[in-house]
């Protein structure tokens, strides 16, 4: 269902500023409302008003046609006269009436038209300009105004930190290799030393590398009991926590890499022996 037409809109506004008196919420019927079927009546129109159902009961309760606007539509010689029909206060219909001029090849919708007018008790004419006739008002000075919009904001140069970052990133490595160096056997210690003095320093030739894995120690054989242990636990985490099968099988390969270092195993065994002896066992009877 279409909205009104440019006629119909400025039609119906004049005739809420006309009825103001006898039916005073008839602009909010208007803003309220749908057109329903249209008709060319041959010598004028009649266009349904449909209001909201559940729009409240109107403020006064008039019923027949009322109205005193008129236009000038088209090529007619005079002008159309508008009314609009009432049923205890709500709205029903608008109707236009051309004094018995023939207006069968008259397009409505598209139609130019001026000389909005209304008719005084005397008779006489009165233009329909709704900015003229709005009362002077305070609020519509907010509307005049000559701010200027603000500057846009200075773009800051770009400074690179990035020198700056790696050496922070370097200091932080070895202040937490410094923290925790104590809690690690001589062994271990050294193992992590060059593992982080290896991610920082820069890459090695291949040459080197090579020959730097001639002088490693080889790895410590690890119980089938410690592979058993790790495997169930990396399992458990695994249903747990909905993880991917490939990559339980690459944690449970890194697991036991870690644990072959030397060292390492020793130093696990230490931390079990000092966390039993803090274990809390009730009294003997």
């Amino acid at each position: 269902m279409t909205r009104f037409t440019p006629l119909e809109s400025d039609i119906l506004d004049a005739l809420a500023w006309d009825l103001c008196d006898i039916a005073p919420d008839l602009a909010g019927q208007f803003a309220e409302s749908l057109p329903g079927s249209r008709r060319n009546t041959g010598s004028g129109l009649f266009t349904e008003l449909i209001v909201d159902r559940y729009r409240p009961s109107p403020l006064t309760t008039p019923t027949g046609r009322f109205g005193t606007v008129h236009a000038m539509v088209g090529d007619l010689p005079d002008p159309v006269a508008f009314q609009i029909e009432l049923r205890e206060g709500r709205l029903l219909a608008l109707h236009g009436d051309a004094y018995g001029q023939d207006t069968r090849a008259i397009d409505f919708a598209r139609v130019p038209y001026d000389q909005v007018f209304t008719l005084d008790d005397q008779g006489e004419s009165i233009a329909f300009d709704p900015a003229a006739l709005m009362p002077p008002s305070p609020l519509l000075d907010l509307h005049q105004h000559t701010d200027d919009e603000p500057p846009p904001p200075a773009r800051p140069p770009l400074i690179s930190i990035g020198p700056m970052t790696r050496v922070d990133d370097q200091q932080a490595a070895r202040q937490l290799i410094s923290a925790i160096s104590g809690a690690l056997t001589p062994s271990a210690k050294r193992q992590l030393t060059g593992l982080m003095s290896g991610a920082l320093s820069p890459p090695v030739e291949p040459v080197a590398a090579e020959a730097s894995q001639g002088g490693k120690k080889e790895l410590a054989p690890v119980p089938i009991s410690t592979w058993l242990a790790i495997i169930a636990g990396v399992v458990v985490v695994t249903v747990l926590f909905e993880l991917n099968w490939f990559f339980s099988v690459f944690l449970v390969v890194v697991i036991g890499r870690l644990v072959r270092m030397p060292g390492v195993l020793p130093a696990l065994a230490r931390a079990a022996r000092r966390l039993g002896q803090h274990e809390s066992r009730p009294p003997e009877r």
